[in-house]
């Protein structure tokens, strides 16, 4: 029996976002794990696709911005951060913006993953992303008959006195097969989950967060309405 083989592409975009935001606005001050991270994608695809037989899964993170190296930088921040993602088995692909100082969505992860689900290098695709810019991909994806589970975020937080609110794009996530609100899942993970803590660097502060929910999305895991 051939492998289920999921595509995990994380937008790098959003993910920056989040991580800013549980490291210095959210009461657990961490930052996220890249390896437990992909650790709980694995076995959370694992319940909401049921597979049958042995399970891979490859990873791809989308930066933001262009490949730093091709400019000189070579700070001990970058290079500690594609230490990181490359201990935990995903591969950085660049973007390919013209110029230098853009920070958008990398396009190139919509490309590759339509081109993986065409060639049928993949039974299925995890996104981790909160942005419009991606919303046609589940229907393109769905010709191949790959469906698409979306990871969002929707949070809010006082910063220098001004609510800062992000929302995972409404379209992205009708379109997609399911969804998760990852805010929630964060929030709740039980204590008996082995991977309550792998999400983020170390062990999150037991401190009851609060912070401004802006009528939260009720649905955790399901097919998106």
């Amino acid at each position: 029996m051939e492998d289920f083989r999921i595509g995990f592409f994380i937008d790098g975009f959003t993910l920056k976002r989040v991580n800013e935001y549980y490291r210095f606005y959210h009461p657990y001050k961490s930052r996220l794990n890249f390896k437990g991270l992909k650790s709980w994608v694995k076995a959370e695809a694992v319940q909401v696709f049921h597979p049958k037989g042995r399970v891979s899964m490859e990873a791809h993170y989308y930066h933001p911005y262009k490949d730093p190296k091709t400019r000189g930088w070579h700070t001990t921040g970058i290079l500690r951060f594609e230490q990181q993602i490359a201990e935990a088995g995903m591969q950085v692909h660049y973007s390919e913006n013209h110029l230098d100082n853009q920070f958008n969505p990398n396009m190139a992860l919509l490309d590759d993953a339509v081109v993986f689900s065409c060639y049928h290098k993949l039974d299925a695709i995890v996104l981790l992303s909160t942005q419009g810019q991606y919303a046609t991909l589940p229907e393109r994806v769905a010709r191949f008959k790959v469906p698409v589970l979306l990871l969002g975020w929707n949070f809010s937080y006082l910063k220098n006195d001004a609510l800062v609110t992000w929302r995972t794009d409404m379209e992205l996530k009708d379109r997609s097969s399911y969804y998760v609100a990852m805010d929630k899942v964060v929030e709740n993970l039980n204590e008996g989950d082995p991977l309550r803590f792998g999400i983020f660097q170390r062990q999150k502060r037991l401190v009851k967060s609060y912070f401004y929910d802006g009528g939260a999305d009720k649905v955790t895991v399901g097919r998106a309405s």
